[in-house]
């Protein structure tokens, strides 16, 4: 039942704060007027350091932020400009309690969302 309610809580959680007016693909990520996208994030569960792949269509500024069940920013990264094509960013998450978190990526008003676990 915890399982169902966090399940529940999270998607409403997702929904009402990261909504955005602009139509998705499957994953979720806007398809309109997108400089770069998340194309994998791993290890996800993750214990300290979390990879993330993106691909940018051209280069841009990015600022990343780590958001908690709360809705709490608890962390703000500004990553510096991108250049176009794919990228890889690290990022340590040792300091974090155990828990569900959202990864927010974002340049120019574009935001790209994915939630991570905590272990």
């Amino acid at each position: 039942m915890k399982a169902i309610y966090s399940i529940l809580l999270i998607f409403v959680f997702v929904s009402s704060v990261f909504a955005q007016k602009t139509n998705t693909s499957g994953t979720g990520f806007p398809i309109e007027n997108l400089s770069f996208s998340i194309t994998k994030i791993y290890p996800n569960p993750v214990k300290d350091l979390v990879t993330v792949e993106l691909q940018s269509v051209e280069a841009a500024p990015i600022q990343a932020s780590l958001i908690n069940i709360l809705g709490t920013e608890v962390k703000k990264w500004e990553i510096g400009e991108v250049q176009k094509g794919d990228q890889k960013l690290k990022f340590d998450l040792s300091f974090l309690k155990t828990g569900i978190y959202f990864l927010k990526i974002s340049n120019s008003g574009k935001v790209v969302t994915q939630v991570l676990k905590k272990n």
